[in-house]
């Protein structure tokens, strides 16, 4: 694995591993974020194992994914090669180190027991639960899955209603007390206080935001028809199964929605659109009686299906390859020249410690950055609860009184000599880094 994590990734290590329990609980409801992943990665960190322990645990999370898939699905073996090879499930859910495999593996398992829900409900429901874990995008679609399960086996049964009450609330309370976890204090949630003011986009922009974090190089023909494909799919699930197409339409609009006014889409959050689009066809295929689905029907289903993910198969392996060939993230290298050539009793200062959080998940020591308008020291994102802000006065006596200074940027600019340069093909260029010595007054 050559992938150098970047800070969406190294956000989640260096929290787990610098506060205890009670601190990344606040923590991460600031963010905007459930726990589940957080926790997962915490015992690792706590251990001080390198950071690449995380990346296994997703990696390994995606294989035990990719095993459902292949074994326990319905689909042909044409499909199954199209949706594991294209760029959501080879790169984007396996390679980037977050709670997106986990995304995968609970979603697949869901499919596997929705058709033997009613035989194990406990176990269906904690699968459920587990799912509404692991991120905020998947909340609609565990919504609709939940409120489903309640019509199925409590509304709609005559016999044995009571029997799935407790099973109804083992899935349905983790999400309620996310809710209520999330949203008790929305003044200091990052997420709701930075974007729900976004005025420049609508659904339409965001459907398209999804397309082209799926499939990249998108011209007005190819968006077409990978729209008409998208609407087939919906046609195909609303044929076959008219509640589980309530369940897609319910999530695919909530992911929209999220994307319009809460977060911007990318390539990891695109994923998730189609891995839901995975499951209804699981479901609409698995759950049908092989005599009341034609032959000709799950060909075209199987060809319906492995179109749209083939269609970013190259997607996938370009990425791949550009990973291997080059730094994801100059993050690692970056912390390895500090811990070589910085001095100890150095002061490294950042202009925006949300940038330098890779690089803090990779150094040994602990060694945390300046951020010079609070005036505080960093290893992870600031959480925004500060209110200090430090004068021109207040920085320019800081400055004179620590003579060993460095600037860690993701910019340079042409008057700047830096000690350290980043490769200039970093694939991510606010991961470009550069380490300046400041000169003294």
């Amino acid at each position: 694995m050559h992938h150098e994590i970047w800070r969406d990734e190294a956000q989640v290590w260096v929290v787990v591993r610098d506060l205890n329990l009670f601190g990344i609980i606040d923590h991460v409801r600031i963010e905007g974020h459930p726990l589940l992943w957080y926790f997962i990665v915490m015992l690792p960190a706590k251990l001080k194992l390198p950071v690449f322990s995380m990346q296994v645990l997703s990696l390994g999370f995606m294989l035990c994914a990719a095993g459902l898939f292949l074994y326990r699905s319905p689909f042909n073996i044409v499909s199954k090669a199209c949706v594991l090879f294209s760029a959501g499930f080879l790169y984007w859910l396996s390679v980037i180190s977050r709670s997106y495999s986990l995304v995968a593996l609970f979603l697949f398992a869901l499919a596997m027991l929705y058709p033997v829900q009613r035989k194990r409900p406990f176990l269906y429901a904690v699968v459920l639960g587990l799912l509404s874990q692991t991120h905020v995008l998947m909340s609609g679609f565990c919504a609709g899955m939940c409120a489903l399960f309640l019509y199925d086996n409590i509304i709609k049964n005559k016999e044995t209603p009571k029997k799935y009450i407790a099973p109804f609330l083992v899935c349905f309370l983790p999400l309620f007390l996310l809710t209520i976890y999330i949203f008790s204090n929305p003044h200091d949630n990052v997420s709701v206080q930075n974007y729900m003011l976004k005025t420049d986009t609508s659904l339409f922009k965001s459907f398209i935001s999804v397309l082209v974090n799926t499939y990249m190089f998108m011209t007005n023909i190819k968006g077409l028809f990978v729209t008409l494909l998208i609407a087939a799919s919906f046609a195909g699930i609303f044929v076959e199964n008219k509640k589980i197409f309530c369940v897609y339409l319910f999530s695919m609009l909530y992911q929209l929605v999220v994307y319009t006014y809460i977060w911007s889409c990318a390539p990891e959050k695109a994923a998730l659109f189609f891995a839901v689009t995975v499951f209804c066809w699981w479901v609409v295929l698995d759950c049908r009686p092989q005599n009341e689905l034609s032959k000709t029907k799950k060909i075209l289903y199987n060809i319906l299906l492995a179109v749209i993910f083939g269609m970013s198969v190259n997607v996938g392996f370009m990425l791949l390859k550009n990973d291997i060939r080059y730094d994801y993230s100059s993050s690692q290298k970056t912390a390895e020249f500090i811990e070589k050539n910085i001095e100890k009793d150095a002061v490294l200062v950042t202009f925006d410690p949300v940038f330098t959080s890779g690089i803090s998940a990779y150094l040994k020591n602990g060694q945390k950055f300046y951020y010079p308008d609070t005036g505080e020291y960093y290893t992870f994102s600031y959480d925004g609860k500060a209110n200090t802000h430090v004068s021109a006065q207040e920085q320019t006596e800081f400055y004179k009184s620590h003579k060993n200074i460095y600037y860690i940027q993701n910019w340079l600019s042409p008057s700047q000599v830096p000690v350290f340069a980043a490769e200039e093909t970093t694939l991510i260029p606010t991961e470009k880094f550069y380490i300046i010595k400041r000169k003294g007054f």
